[in-house]
């Protein structure tokens, strides 16, 4: 064991310690001072009624809003209709602006904790989809046999990638590798970059639909709607889609469901299936999409009892008979 010549006087150092003079800012202050620094993460559009001067906390002191309030006012948005995946996301979006504020800024003040940390999250509906591989191929043939081309070109596009509508709906000609057969999109929701890929038909399909650009328009969305600004808004035709399909439960977001299950089934690891759908992390996968993968789970353990009976009936060929 080492020795030292002189103890380290630990209590003068500590008293000696110079901290950091906490910053009194109101939530609004502190939501918007995040969004500046990280605009990426867009949370100062998510926060807008916490941050309201007269319905939420606005005006209030970051460091003064406890848990408790929090708690009640999360409780209150639930029981007046909101989903609870969105409170949880909005909780969890002010925990993020508390996280800054204390770890990279050091603004908040000594001992402070985020009020989110005690906040229970509320258990969140999962929506069972039964989509077979019988139902998708109906809703890529249906799409097909529609007038609209631009709006088969969309659902297409949806069906090879599974990505989020907004994402699709957003993006311009010049975002589209129609050689490469990719798309680039370079936020989504969670703020990071993405590379959609779609099948040789479906860009085969673009190609055709790809309008001859003048210059200084290669910006003109995909999906633009009549005033080639604003994108198009599909909801009527898709409840035409799916009337055709007599299919009236069947949502857009549904087809990422679909894509995230089929991911699962066929043996894609959940590492891969995150990146190709868009998630931060593998944990997003699997608590959203996790309960669609059952069938691979059982057909893994039909594998592993067909498995475990062939090796024994090698071992004592009198098992297979025994067995049946």
């Amino acid at each position: 064991m080492r020795k030292f010549k002189h103890p380290v006087d630990l209590k003068a150092a500590a008293d000696a310690a110079s901290f950091p003079v906490p910053v009194d800012v109101t939530l609004a202050e502190l939501v918007q001072a995040h969004s500046l620094a990280k605009p990426r993460l867009e949370l100062e559009l998510r926060l807008r009624k916490w941050c309201d001067p007269v319905h939420g906390f606005g005006h209030e002191s970051a460091w003064s809003i406890s848990s408790e309030r929090l708690q009640k006012a999360a409780d209150a948005l639930v029981e007046a209709g909101y989903a609870t995946s969105t409170v949880n996301r909005d909780i969890g979006a002010l925990g993020q602006v508390f996280r800054w504020a204390i770890v990279n800024r050091r603004m908040a003040p000594s001992g402070f904790f985020s009020p989110t940390l005690s906040i229970k999250r509320f258990k969140e509906k999962i929506r069972y989809v039964a989509s077979s591989e019988q139902d998708i191929l109906s809703l890529r043939l249906a799409a097909k046999m529609g007038k609209d081309r631009l709006f088969t070109l969309f659902v297409w596009m949806l069906l090879d990638s599974g990505a989020r509508k907004s994402e699709l709906l957003q993006r311009s000609w010049q975002d589209l590798d129609i050689p490469g057969g990719k798309l680039i999109v370079p936020r989504t929701k969670n703020g990071d970059s993405r590379t959609l890929f779609f099948t040789p038909e479906t860009m085969a399909l673009a190609k055709r639909l790809k309008p001859a650009l003048a210059v200084g328009s290669a910006d003109r969305l995909i999906f633009a709607g009549r005033n080639g600004i604003t994108p198009i808004c599909y909801r009527k035709k898709w409840s035409s889609l799916i009337g055709m399909l007599r299919r009236p439960d069947l949502r857009v977001h549904d087809i990422r469901h679909w894509v995230a299950a089929s991911l699962l089934r066929n043996g894609v690891g959940v590492g891969v299936a995150s990146q190709i759908l868009g998630h931060r992390d593998q944990t997003m996968l699997l608590r959203r999409y996790g309960h669609l993968d059952h069938m691979s789970l059982q057909d893994a353990q039909q594998v592993r009892w067909r498995s475990v009976s062939e090796s024994a009936a090698k071992l004592n060929p009198t098992w297979s008979l025994a067995c049946a």
